[in-house]
């Protein structure tokens, strides 16, 4: 016997559902254990419990949040793997116009005609591309999808913007997670899907090197990482390329334009979803390079 503990916040505050995913986090609970299932413009949050003393210790914790308007709910379920339960939330979907994400246990399903199939399996990674800050990602990277010759992915999880960005004809893609676990899970989603990588590697974002210089930069981080590696984000892209950032939340938004301001970039888009925010920067081509090309 197991408890589905399934928590619904409410619908207009999209940030309560990561508020919970953390809370879970720092109490014990992995994050591969840990569902979101997307209705409408509602996610909730899901995972399950063998111990009757841990499912009344995460009630209790999740009550003392005191979330505005968000529901708890509990039940026993017949014991089974979590992990294929929560297939059954994960169905096909376009992330771009074109692009169609299909869970790699439904890969015999006849894909429609126009769209590119991507083949993935997240059980162990964080990356569906089901949450608000992957899906304007993708947006930003089909608005430049001619400009994805060489790509870099900070934070690639499942590497399903590794795998887009193969999808639109970049020949050089290089990919970085701190979780090995997701770095293994990306490994195996790019090779069911023939995605050639030329670096994939477990690392601490800190120690990235940043000497090769790309067309494009994804970095879907949160607001705190951003800042912190401004610098190191920015050098990596090539001259009058693109760096496109994701994982910013209404409320630091402000804070983080402010904080992420430099001379170097200019502001290319603006994509706000589901309370969360994504921006595209270009990088200002210096007199030098210009003048090298003149």
């Amino acid at each position: 016997m197991m408890f589905e503990i399934r928590i619904i916040p409410k619908a207009s505050d999209a940030g309560q559902a990561d508020l919970i995913r953390c809370v879970l986090i720092n109490a014990g609970v992995s994050a591969d254990r840990i569902i979101e299932q997307y209705s409408k413009s509602r996610c909730a949050i899901i995972f399950y419990e063998r111990s009757r003393r841990r499912r009344e210790y995460f009630v209790r914790l999740l009550k003392s949040l005191k979330l505005h308007h968000a529901a708890i709910c509990v039940r026993a379920v017949a014991s089974q793997d979590w992990a294929s339960a929560w297939k059954k939330y994960f169905r096909p979907f376009n992330i771009t116009p074109d692009i169609r994400v299909i869970p790699l246990w439904m890969k015999n399903e006849k894909v429609p005609r126009g769209s590119i199939p991507i083949y993935l399996d997240t059980t162990f990674a964080f990356g569906s591309g089901l949450h608000a800050t992957t899906r304007m990602m993708a947006r930003l990277m089909y608005s430049r999808k001619g400009s994805l010759e060489s790509f870099l992915d900070i934070g690639t999880g499942s590497g399903i913007l590794a795998l887009i960005a193969g999808a639109y004809g970049s020949r050089c893609i290089h990919a970085i997670d701190i979780d090995p676990v997701a770095i293994r899970t990306a490994a195996a989603n790019c090779a069911t899907n023939r995605c050639e990588v030329a670096h994939l590697a477990a690392e601490p974002l800190e120690n990235m090197k940043t000497r090769r210089k790309f067309d494009f930069v994804a970095a879907n981080l949160l607001t705190e990482d951003l800042i912190r590696l401004r610098k190191k984000l920015i050098s990596a892209v090539a001259p009058a390329k693109y760096l496109a950032v994701s994982g910013i939340y209404r409320d630091n938004y402000r804070e983080f334009r402010r904080r992420f301001r430099s001379d170097s970039l200019r502001c290319a888009a603006v994509a706000r979803q589901k309370g969360w925010y994504a921006v595209l920067f270009q990088k200002v081509a210096s007199s030098r390079s210009r003048a090298g090309r003149g």
